[in-house]
């Protein structure tokens, strides 16, 4: 803990204490060790994450730390090296992380994959239509929630899925909000949202924690649960994707993005991860590629991806159509850059058949993520 706030800037108090303390006991902190010395560690977390509509494997890194001491010496990227050996040997597929500098983790095959945003709508732009929400004040409501923020996620990039934790987490928002679908005990939309008081403002802003919709009528209602409080509520924030989704029902461009982070993605057990997401119904192709990444546990060699029915394998192959730097995995397994993008960066060759073909099976919406880890 002591080595992870120098690193960081952060203040030890004893509920930080305990949280550390907690991660320990559940095995989710590593270190690199030389000498009897701890110079780096990380948590390292086994996680899900949807990918086209399936429940994908992941390793989750967080809390990389070095302390200011031993920066230089190499022991950050032994550890991640280390991480990145031991967890496609699991047979996990992917790695994604949030970098706090992309350059480091971009030497280690890591790239920019996904949006970590907030954008933010002023009260007085948003539309006053759409059925009104109640209050979540039945028993079964928190239920019906977290059914429909899994409905929702289903249909995104990246999202993941939520532990009990993060859940009681969420559940700490100051008010619920819900509309009611037709069938009983279920909603199709929702708010989890606190009142924020800005500095030397009269109007309060509505923080919504977090949020869903599953339908017209439920986006519709969202927004127009927003323009509701325009007499004493100056704007609305919440997380979106790139593009987000709410400008659809607002009349003009009123919705701002406030701020955007990119998170990164790197690949592990490829064919773990191919076997794992999900692909387009409709699609049936093949191709064989070869991907350059020296941290995995086996040789490189050429691999033929194959989809059909909505699924994907890796098998071996002679030969390839296409090579991939490690870099290029990440952001074309999410979705988030085509092939054509990945081949003038450097990290893709092929020829132009090849860059369409995947270009086609990793399309996607926007790769998103909504919780910070």
């Amino acid at each position: 803990m002591a080595r992870s706030a120098v690193a960081f800037g952060a203040q030890t108090d004893s509920d930080e204490l305990a949280r550390w303390q907690s991660r320990l006991e559940r095995g989710e902190v590593w270190g690199w060790e030389e000498d009897g010395q701890i110079l780096a560690q990380c948590r390292l977390l086994d996680r899900e994450h949807w990918f086209g509509g399936r429940r994908v494997p992941t390793l989750d890194v967080a809390s990389v730390a070095v302390p200011p001491e031993h920066r230089g010496r190499g022991a950050g990227g032994a550890c991640m090296r280390a991480a990145v050996s031991q967890w496609a040997s699991r047979g996990v597929g992917l790695s994604l992380l949030f970098p706090a500098t992309s350059g480091f983790y971009r030497r280690l095959g890591w790239e920019h994959a996904g949006h970590f945003g907030w954008s933010c709508l002023a009260t007085r732009h948003a539309p006053t239509v759409g059925a009104p929400l109640r209050l979540a004040d039945r028993p079964s409501d928190w239920a019906a929630i977290r059914a429909c923020q899994e409905r929702e996620a289903q249909h995104c990039q990246g999202p993941e899925v939520r532990s009990e934790n993060r859940w009681e987490s969420l559940r700490s928002a100051s008010y619920h909000y819900v509309l009611d679908a037709d069938e009983p005990g279920t909603i199709e939309a929702y708010l989890l949202v606190d009142h924020r008081k800005p500095p030397d403002d009269w109007r309060y802003v509505l923080a919504i924690q977090d949020w869903a919709a599953t339908s017209p009528r439920g986006l519709t209602a969202l927004v127009g649960f927003v323009g509701r409080h325009r007499s004493l509520c100056s704007a609305a924030e919440f997380r979106s994707t790139v593009p987000e989704r709410w400008s659809l029902v607002t009349d003009e461009q009123d919705v701002t993005l406030q701020s955007s982070f990119y998170w990164m993605a790197r690949g592990l057990d490829l064919a773990a991860a191919v076997a794992a997401r999900g692909f387009p119904s409709s699609l049936m192709a093949g191709i064989t590629l070869r991907v350059e990444d020296p941290l995995l546990p086996h040789p490189s060699a050429p691999q033929r991806l194959e989809i059909a029915g909505g699924r994907g394998q890796l098998v071996d192959a002679p030969g390839a159509d296409a090579h991939l730097d490690a870099r290029a995995i990440g952001p074309l397994y999410t979705g988030f850059r085509s092939a054509h993008e990945l081949a003038l960066a450097g990290l893709l060759r092929g020829p132009n058949e090849a860059l369409d073909l995947l270009t086609e099976a990793f399309a996607s919406t926007p790769p998103v993520l909504y919780d910070f880890f």
